[in-house]
């Protein structure tokens, strides 16, 4: 019995042990159907099938999605390892034609960037690879190293510190904050000073300690009036109210599609930041995520760059 459970683990498909990190990396056998682009009984029978082989239970329901057990847990890094260690030998060896591939890249970027970037990186694209397919997710900072590492996406995109000599990073461009009204603000149009800004109250939205560390600094804290998650609330808002956001310029041509607004700079109270783009190096040895790593950071810094 022990010889044969042992002959079975021993010929476990390979395509059985991508579907276990897949799920491990994921904890979510729907998330992890996507990231191999299989259905989801696809993923539960490949699961199943390596139940029997390894006589465990290897994941259990949790809130959300799933945990791995103890065995899982023990044997995934080294699994994961070896599985990379395949795909970066077969990548070294193939060739990518973006003209015929139907690879499915990721990115990670926050709503303001999927609303500032992806419509322009998605004609690009589509024009150049027409069949290929992208898909924009958000890793919690504190995850995005492991999910680089891993595959999970291919870039990450936004304001990011800096992550070890384990990564690669292009800075994209340069931008600034600007003041936003609604196109009928009362004092939508006038030149902004620091006594005007005083009778604005604001909006703030999502994250952005720049912004909150400006509106503190002025005294202005007080006059916050509203504070969203998500800059697709902000049309609506902007458009029924006598609010002003401060937004980074690249959101200025974005939401103008959805709306007339009044956009001011304020010299005195600048504040300039950077976006960059940040991959795993090992990417690099991979031509598919290699070509897709300058269609990207090319793109982006030609398309903004000098804007400002």
């Amino acid at each position: 019995m022990n010889r044969r459970v042992h002959n079975d683990r021993a010929h476990i498909d390979l395509s059985l042990l991508e579907v276990l990190d897949a799920v491990y990396i994921e904890r979510n056998i729907g998330r992890a159907a996507l990231r191999l682009d299989v259905s989801q009984p696809v993923v539960s029978g490949a699961l199943t099938r390596l139940r029997l082989l390894l006589k465990d239970q290897l994941f259990r329901r949790s809130p959300g999605g799933v945990e791995p057990t103890e065995l899982v847990n023990l044997i995934a890094p080294a699994i994961h390892r070896s599985l990379s260690e395949i795909h970066d030998a077969l990548q070294e060896t193939g060739t990518f034609v973006p003209e015929q591939s139907d690879r499915t890249f990721m990115i990670s970027m926050s709503d303001s960037g999927e609303l500032s970037f992806l419509p322009t990186l998605h004609r690009h694209l589509a024009t150049i690879a027409p069949n290929l397919r992208l898909r924009s997710v958000r890793i919690p900072l504190g995850e995005l190293a492991s999910a680089l590492e891993t595959n999970a996406v291919h870039i990450a995109l936004g304001q990011l510190p800096d992550m070890g000599v384990e990564f690669e990073r292009a800075h994209l461009f340069d931008q600034d904050y600007v003041l936003v009204t609604g196109e009928h603000h009362p004092l939508a149009g006038q030149v902004v000073t620091w006594e005007l800004l005083t009778q604005f109250e604001f909006l703030l939205v999502g994250r952005f300690p720049d912004v909150e560390q400006l509106i503190a600094e002025q005294g202005l804290t007080s006059q916050v009036r509203l504070r969203v998650a998500h800059y697709l609330a902000v049309p609506s808002i902007l458009s029924t109210s006598n609010l002003a956001v401060w937004l980074p310029r690249s959101l200025i041509e974005p939401l103008a599609l959805l709306g007339r607004y009044r956009a001011s700079s304020v010299a005195t109270l600048e504040r300039n930041f950077s976006l960059s783009a940040v991959r795993h190096r090992r990417s690099a040895r991979d031509p598919g995520a290699q070509w897709f790593w300058e269609q990207v950071t090319q793109l982006i810094a030609g398309h903004y760059q000098g804007r400002g």
